[in-house]
């Protein structure tokens, strides 16, 4: 048998041919049911049977004989056997066809060239080997759309594969995995290669042949984690099969091109009213400079005035805009090119957000109305600036809204996120239970909770109110004593160490801005014991490196403390507006500022959003184009007034461009699509670099040449022979079972 067939497709499905017994089991089962008896007439038919015993024992074999012939065949049949090499059945077996092929739908196949764009052409091309595969003889056609994912298009007959690739009329919006596609030809490859049929495997990638998608991921570098390309063109040489490239692109080695590559503020939103410069960053990909490149960009659907720009070969160049955004919340930037080539990478949407005012409560624990006398005073000052001061803003465009309570009225106070952002206790003395409750679901909310020392701080009361070893109060730390020196004296402390990288103390990592931090004197703090789970972002010049500010989370929000006091008699900082202002801001808008929500996405990202405001209803989706569709699904209530919309599925964010989500009575909640940047270079690889990569790919040409000393496969399908094999057996025995029944009929 080993000689005949190589193998099986389905070898469990051989053991059928067991069955093959059943006529002669049946036959046996038969005779002995029968028995003689002995009557006088019978020598009479005795000496006439023994005329034609043997004719009708010759028949009855050959009718046994096919019968079981006719079962081991079709099992056989089933089980789709395979000729093995040098086996003498080989020229009865079929050379069946499987083709793959691996159309390249990434945004660069969007270029045009000589009119049509180069995905026109290669669907063309796929369309023309799809048609010289002939399906009624079992040849089969899988096409795979290879784009940041692979999709298979078709898997059945080359009919089902023609239908699917004229669906598809225009590229992706996203980049080339190459790793991704051919690593579903290397499972493809490996099921073929189980069922015997891995010789008449035939795989062709159409595509631009862009250098990046070749040499990058052949480093490793694909974005989504598959596996590398060289790994898999080893595993595919491995199994000796080869990927047969073909060139779909232009000419030229380096196709003129240009692109937007980023859209952003320089600098971060403050507020509203601010004016923050817009940076527009354009790469020239083609091979010769260009000059007077006209860049546009619009702010929530108005255009501002165009810029031209020079830019030379194979380099990027910046248009600035100047942009005053005047009210709080998300807005939309677009920036645009003059359309090129490749249209799809001359315009990039960009969400910013200007955020709203920070709510601040501030409880004042010892009032005065001297400001020097107070810590709370000098916080309202350098939270809230004067109305008078026109440099400073009005408070509508201010950064803060604080308000400043006495430490009494703290337990009357609601303490909800909807109405706070953050809550300073400034040299509290005590806070009643009922407070402190409403400050640690506060916090739990999200909100920030600072603690700043003073002398009226009772430093026993606060352990015992929110202190606890397992980290379930809310200080990050156990207060120990307090440490004082004169301020007439001369010895102080300073601040020796602090986190340069924590967005609270970042601005001082400024080599221009750190002495006001490190060399502002300290006479007075207090020595504490932090949790493990709380980060010192500061330490003090002591023996014992006290900390100076220590910030924990708590739940969906933190807690932070600062062991000394925004008081003169503590420190000097007070006086230093240069150090007060930026220290405290900064902590405040890290701390009680979340981070802001997500609104840029790359193609086919999913997004939930957020909203404030009355319970949204008629929610739609617009998406690029004014194409706009229904947003199915019920709002979530959240806490603070707020709504969580129905998810948008990455299915919905297939295209680049400006999103909106769009609710009866209220402004449309953007979020945009953006393109990768790196798809707009279009250098290629040349012939000799894609032939010379790597011995898994060939060119068309190479495989022509090769095809006169191409082996035939040594091993082909046999199951249609046989099935026909089958067929023929069974007529054989019906027609012979007819001709024996009618010469064994009386008078015949």
């Amino acid at each position: 048998m080993g000689g005949l067939f190589g193998g099986f497709v389905n070898p469990l499905l051989a053991l059928g041919a067991l069955a093959a017994a059943l006529p002669l089991i049946i036959h046996l089962l038969n005779r002995q049911r029968h028995k003689r008896v002995a009557w006088a007439a019978m020598r009479f038919v005795e000496a006439a049977y023994k005329k034609t015993r043997r004719r009708v024992e010759m028949e009855n074999l050959l009718l046994l004989l096919l019968r079981m012939a006719a079962v081991a065949l079709l099992a056989f049949a089933l089980a789709r056997p395979f000729t093995g090499e040098n086996s003498p059945l080989a020229a009865l077996s079929e050379a069946r066809r499987d083709r793959v092929i691996v159309l390249d739908a990434s945004a660069s196949m969007g270029a045009r060239d000589a009119g049509a764009s180069l995905f026109e052409a290669a669907r063309e091309r796929a369309l023309a080997l799809a048609r010289e595969l002939n399906g009624t003889g079992g040849d089969r056609l899988r096409v795979i759309l290879a784009g940041a994912q692979p999709r298979l298009l078709s898997w059945g007959s080359p009919e089902q594969g023609i239908s699917a690739l004229e669906s598809v009329e225009e590229p992706l919006h996203e980049p080339l995995q190459l790793a991704a596609a051919l690593t579903e030809v290397l499972k493809l490859a490996r099921e073929a290669q189980t069922g015997g049929a891995l010789a008449n495997l035939d795989v062709v990638l159409l595509t631009d042949a862009q250098k990046r998608n070749f040499l990058a991921e052949a480093a490793g570098e694909a974005k989504d984690g598959s596996r590398a390309l060289f790994e898999v063109l080893d595993a595919l040489a491995a199994l000796e099969l080869r990927v047969t490239v073909e060139d779909v692109g232009p000419e030229e080695r380096v196709p003129e091109n240009l692109s937007i590559l980023a859209l952003e503020p320089l600098a971060e939103i403050e507020g509203a009213g601010g004016t923050v410069e817009v940076e527009v960053r354009v790469a020239n990909h083609g091979a010769r400079p260009r000059g007077a490149v006209r860049v546009s960009l619009s702010v929530d659907g108005e255009r501002r005035p165009s810029q031209t720009i020079d830019i030379n070969a194979r380099e990027t160049a910046t248009a600035l805009f100047r942009v005053t955004l005047d009210s709080a919340g998300e807005h939309l930037l677009e920036a645009a090119l003059e359309a090129d080539r490749l249209v799809i990478d001359n315009q990039r949407a960009q969400v910013i957000r200007v955020p709203e005012p920070l709510r601040v409560l501030v409880a004042d624990g010892r009032p005065s109305s001297q400001i020097e006398e107070s810590a709370a005073g000098y916080l309202a000052l350098v939270l809230e600036p004067p109305v008078e001061d026109a440099r400073l803003g009005s408070r509508e465009t201010a950064p803060f809204r604080p308000r400043r309570i006495s430490a009494a009225e703290l337990a009357g106070e609601e303490l909800s996120s909807k109405d706070w952002d953050a809550v300073w206790l400034a040299d509290v003395a005590r806070v009643s239970e009922e407070a402190a409750q409403k400050l640690e679901r506060f916090a739990a909310a999200g909100g920030l909770v600072v603690i700043s020392a003073g002398d009226e701080l009772d430093l026993e009361h606060y352990n015992r109110r929110f202190f606890r070893a397992d980290g379930s109060g809310l200080l990050p730390a156990e207060l120990l004593r307090v440490q004082r020196r004169d301020p007439r004296g001369e010895g102080h402390w300073r601040i020796a160490r602090f986190e340069t990288e924590h967005p609270a103390l970042r601005f001082f990592a400024d080599e221009r801005f750190r002495l006001l931090l490190t060399e502002a004197p300290l006479y007075g703090f207090i020595a504490t014991r932090p949790l493990t789970q709380a980060q010192v972002l500061a330490n003090l010049d002591d023996a014992g490196a006290s900390p100076f500010l220590i910030e924990r989370s708590y739940d969906r929000g933190r807690v932070m403390l600062l062991t000394t006091s925004i008081d003169e008699s503590w420190t000097r900082i007070p006086r230093s507006p240069a150090t007060l202002i930026p220290l405290t801001h900064e902590l405040l808008r890290h701390g009680a500022r979340v981070a802001p929500p997500r609104r840029n996405l790359s193609v086919g990202e999913p997004l939930e959003i957020e909203v404030s405001g009355t319970f949204p209803r008629n929610l739609r989706l617009s998406k690029p184009g004014g194409v706009e569709r229904a947003l199915l699904g019920e709002p979530k209530a959240l806490e603070g007034g707020r709504w969580k919309l129905p998810a948008i599925g990455g299915e919905e964010t297939d295209r680049i461009g400006a999103y909106a989500v769009l609710r009866e009575g209220a402004s449309p909640a953007w979020f945009a699509v953006q393109f990768d940047a790196r798809e707009g270079d279009l250098e290629r690889l040349s012939r000799e670099e894609l032939g010379s990569l790597h011995r898994a790919l060939r060119l068309p040409q190479a495989e022509q040449r090769e095809s006169a000393d191409k082996p035939e496969p040594e091993r082909g399908e046999l199951w249609r022979a046989l099935a026909i094999a089958t067929l023929c057996f069974l007529v054989v025995e019906s027609l012979f079972a007819a001709f024996i029944g009618r010469r064994r009929r009386p008078g015949a």
